[in-house]
């Protein structure tokens, strides 16, 4: 019928064909996805050979006194919603059908059901349209009333709040009473807990170098791939949009498989007549987020994975340049893999690393963060905080969790740690993502204060109940959990006190101090370095650009210690956030780099 109404030629469908057979897609799905033919067209020759009345429900909306929300998932699930009443029947839109689809709407609706034609954008339009409210007030208060001990909508409880005033007022009463003798214990404690933690990283580390990330093919057991959803969050991403898209069409995945979901504030103009621009293909929609509090990318992720209608999903970030076979390698991974691991992280680096020094430290960083620190909590079976991207999920086991938690700035690494909590498992896949490190403090402290601040929301969370979380967790990961995710926020705040009384030593200034700590304090020094160092030098080989820049890379490994001096900074902005702004959400700029993932140097 296309091809005689002239909406494709015969070599198309031929080629279509041939695609639809490789892949296991649908004919219409196949010609959708490599943009042959748009949804319009493609819904009226299914109407006419079905034999049934084709309806534009942009020009003839749905009565909406017929759409109830509590049936909105059914809706979007089924590509189906009530349009008219006539006489005693119900008309139903739909673009999807069937015999199934007749017996779920006369038992959903309990009247004689008749369909007409509709193209499934029309009916995605029509659902948002109508329910975009219902939909926003689910993405941000879903996981908090199934799960309020799991959500950080309240910072910290009535538990907590007593706890940590006792702590102050008796750390302000033994500082007015006894302040030498206080000082000294501080001491002493401090860099106990800061040499532990730098021997807690240590170990990590070398059990992530004997047990690497999962090797996975970029071909599946020869079973139909799976539809696989991939989430973009933007905001203010005009720029880097078109290289975006360029990185998603190098994915080496049928067209007819992709469900790719751009979310986009409804008020950002920018990034929206940058994406109308595009001409973008069918198999990505736009998602329009309507504005409400919190104004964060786990809210936006929660909004668009109810549309999601993959098996698989992904996020990915603006910036983004995933490794063509990622998703293969996923799919390969999710079916060869026990079913209690229900996630994978892919790991991320920077294709600007070597922009400057500050962008060469934290490609350092992640490298030896992806590359072995991860991989060793994975090994240890401690909770594992995922990034921010490239991390894939299957879609149901996320749903059956409550999703990401909308107020907490770190939803990838508390939705690693709920993973853990109900004995699911994330596990670490060699398969990189580029993306674009910040490339000047002003916005590495923007991303890094978040990143703490979500660290302490996370820890807070999960210590609501510590029995509990000991319980499911057990011994190794519970403690592993307070170091790697509790200890981070701690030794950052408390790094300029104990390299402050380090510094005293150097000097000579008299203290009250035995010998022995004076050698704690040193055997510390030595361990920040020689941590960092190893660190440094794991990763510096392995960066995408080392070959090119060796002598840069080379600066950075040297002086990589000195970047953690940064965290602290970052780590006081986060505790005062905590307290006052809790759920802010501070974007990093993108877009700036002189190096891009597509064509090498920004014009």
């Amino acid at each position: 019928m296309l091809v005689q109404h002239g909406s494709i030629s015969h070599e198309t469908l031929q080629a279509a064909l041939h695609q639809q057979k490789a892949s296991g897609s649908r004919l219409g799905d196949t010609l959708l996805g490599e943009g042959a033919v748009g949804p319009l067209p493609l819904s009226r020759a299914i109407a006419t050979h079905r034999g049934l009345p084709h309806v534009n429900l942009r020009d003839m909306p749905p009565d909406e006194s017929l759409l109830e929300s509590a049936h909105v998932h059914e809706y979007i699930a089924r590509r189906a919603l009530p349009w008219r009443r006539e006489g005693e029947a119900l008309v139903v839109a739909t673009s999807e059908p069937g015999t199934a689809l007749s017996s779920w709407a006369e038992t959903r609706f309990g009247m004689p059901c008749r369909f007409v034609i509709a193209s499934d954008y029309d009916i995605r339009m029509a659902i948002e349209e109508r329910f975009s409210s219902a939909l926003d007030e689910e993405s941000r208060l879903h996981l908090h009333r199934i799960r309020p001990q799991h959500s950080a909508r309240r910072t910290f409880t009535l538990e907590q709040r007593t706890v940590f005033s006792g702590l102050t007022l008796g750390t302000l009463f033994a500082v007015v009473y006894a302040p030498w003798t206080s000082a000294a214990w501080a001491a002493i404690f401090l860099h106990a807990l800061y040499a532990t933690t730098m021997i807690f990283k240590l170990l990590v580390f070398g059990e992530g170098l004997r047990c690497p990330p999962l090797q996975a093919g970029a071909e599946a057991d020869g079973a139909p791939l799976p539809l696989y959803t991939i989430l973009v969050p933007l905001y203010d991403e005009a720029v880097s949009l078109p290289h975006l898209m360029a990185a998603l069409k190098r994915l080496d995945y049928p067209a007819s498989k992709l469900d790719i979901k751009l979310l986009l504030e409804q008020e950002d103009a920018a990034t929206h007549e940058a994406a109308q621009a595009l001409k973008l293909p069918w198999n990505v929609e736009i998602i329009r987020l309507p504005p409400s509090f919190p104004r964060t990318k786990p809210k936006a992720l929660n909004y668009g994975l109810r549309f999601a209608r993959g098996e698989f999903l992904t996020v990915y970030d603006a910036e983004d340049a995933p490794d063509p076979a990622q998703l293969k390698r996923a799919v390969a991974a999710f079916r060869a893999l026990p079913e209690k691991v229900v996630c994978l992280q892919a790991r991320l680096s920077y294709y600007n690393a070597a922009d400057n020094l500050l962008t060469a430290w934290f490609a350092l960083e992640y490298g030896a963060l992806f590359g072995a620190m991860l991989p060793g909590l994975q090994s240890l079976g401690i909770p594992l905080p995922l990034g921010g991207t490239s991390n894939h999920t299957a879609v149901r086991r996320l749903r059956k969790l409550g999703a990401w938690d909308p107020f907490n700035v770190t939803e990838d690494a508390d939705l690693g740690v709920r993973l853990s909590l109900f004995g699911l498992k994330t596990a670490m896949l060699d398969s990189v993502t580029l993306e674009e490190a910040p490339l000047c403090a002003h916005a590495w402290f923007r991303q890094r204060s978040r990143w703490v601040k979500g660290y302490m929301q996370t820890w807070l969370v999960h210590m609501r109940d510590p029995f509990a979380a000991w319980r499911r967790m057990g011994t190794v990961g519970f403690f592993g959990l307070h170091y790697f995710v509790g200890m981070a926020p701690v030794t950052f705040l408390t790094a300029p006190l104990v390299w402050g009384v380090t510094l005293m030593t150097w000097l000579k200034l008299p203290l009250a101090m035995p010998p022995w700590f004076i050698a704690l304090a040193n055997a510390n020094l030595l361990l920040h370095f020689g941590v960092h160092w190893v660190q440094a030098f794991y990763a510096m080989p392995r960066l995408p650009e080392y070959q090119r820049h060796r002598w840069r890379f080379r600066l950075a490994a040297l002086t990589y210690p000195f970047y953690w001096a940064l965290h602290s900074l970052a780590a006081y902005k986060a505790l005062w956030q905590l307290l006052f702004r809790p759920h802010f959400w501070e974007k990093t700029a993108h877009g700036l780099a002189k190096r891009t993932h597509c064509d090498g140097i920004r014009n």
